[in-house]
């Protein structure tokens, strides 16, 4: 019922009842996340979480986005629930009003135009609008860049189809795991990639970067009742939780998709996925290219759903002793690498 005197407030941004450790938190805070469709934020606060943060998101004056943390430093209301005045986000309990930056710029009971106190503010972070979305960093927002992705410098919106975010009950190393994980599509995705579920699958070939660890592939997609088509599948694995998937069918024909988890919290993620679409002849000839990728993806998202629900050991292990691995895991291996030396996984 009541907070201890004795209890003092806390700096930590991360939560105390975070399911992340302290350590793994603070090296993730240091790297950008999507946190938003840039056009679902609009003329309303947009709710979002990262790392067990509850965030605030909302247009500025000018069209930029602020990010904050949901909460009214006044009475601890969130901000959320209220409403953006003006480019700024306005408390409905008590109508304090925050800019962008945290500021707080209006308290009504004190009176237009009165120097509020510097202490009067909201903590604040800063924002990126890139390849359609909100990107957003807890830390140090100078340690890492928003992740580059080359095939869609200079596309414009047209052209890059996304759908709805999913919250998959997974963490987001785990979800990045199943997009990458050969051995898994000639069975759990029969009926939408096909394969033969008992065939040998090669293990691919994996490349380490500055930046990511690339897998390069061959597969034979054979959609249920479908004619085999020979692909080649490549990876891009951004640290810390990015993929960047191109594959290369017959012909010329060329398919471009970005998966993307927030991290919500230690086990569930946001996921963020964009797909490529060709120039089309008109703009509603691409907008129907656009939902028809997007209805083939729900349903192979659906698929690895069914399967993840079933996951006993929700952390993923960065040693390698928890499970038995197959050839065709040479790519966790280096992945889960990767994400060691980040600095995660320790005490």
């Amino acid at each position: 019922m009541f907070i201890p005197v004795s209890q003092k407030p806390s700096d930590s941004l991360r939560p105390a009842n975070s399911g992340i450790s302290a350590n793994d938190w603070s090296v993730l805070a240091d790297f950008w996340y999507p946190v938003a469709i840039a056009r679902d934020v609009t003329d309303k606060p947009a709710k979002a979480r990262l790392l067990d943060v509850d965030l605030v998101l909302f247009r500025g004056p000018e069209g930029t986005v602020g990010a904050t943390i949901d909460e009214c430093p006044h009475r601890q209301i969130r901000l959320s629930s209220g409403q953006v005045i003006d480019g700024q986000v306005v408390c409905p309990f008590h109508g304090l009003r925050f800019d962008t930056g945290g500021r707080c710029r209006l308290v009504p009971t004190v009176g237009a135009g009165k120097k509020l106190p510097a202490g009067y503010r909201v903590r604040a972070f800063p924002t990126r609008e890139r390849y359609g979305l909100i990107w957003t960093c807890l830390g140090d927002p100078a340690k890492h860049d928003v992740p580059d992705f080359p095939d869609l410098a200079g596309v414009p919106d047209a052209q890059i189809g996304i759908g709805p975010p999913l919250v998959w009950p997974v963490s987001a190393p785990r979800q990045i795991e199943n997009f990458f994980d050969l051995a898994h599509l000639p069975l759990v995705h029969r009926r939408t990639l096909g394969g033969d579920p008992d065939g040998f699958v090669k293990p691919g070939h994996v490349e380490q970067r500055p930046d990511a660890v690339l897998l390069t592939t061959d597969y034979i997609e054979t959609p249920e009742g479908g004619t085999p088509r020979p692909c080649k599948f490549i990876y891009r694995i951004v640290l810390p939780f990015a993929i960047d998937f191109t594959v290369h069918g017959e012909g010329e024909h060329v398919m471009h998709a970005f998966n993307i988890p927030c991290p919500i919290s230690a086990h569930e993620s946001r996921v963020f996925q964009l797909i490529k679409i060709a120039a089309a002849e008109s703009l509603e000839a691409s907008l129907e290219i656009q939902r028809n990728m997007v209805s083939f993806f729900d349903v192979i998202n659906q698929e690895d759903l069914d399967v993840l629900k079933e996951l006993v050991l929700p952390d993923l292990p960065l040693d390698q002793h928890h499970e038995i691995h197959l050839p065709v895991d040479n790519i966790c291996g280096a992945y889960r690498m990767r994400l060691r030396e980040l600095g995660l996984g320790r005490d």
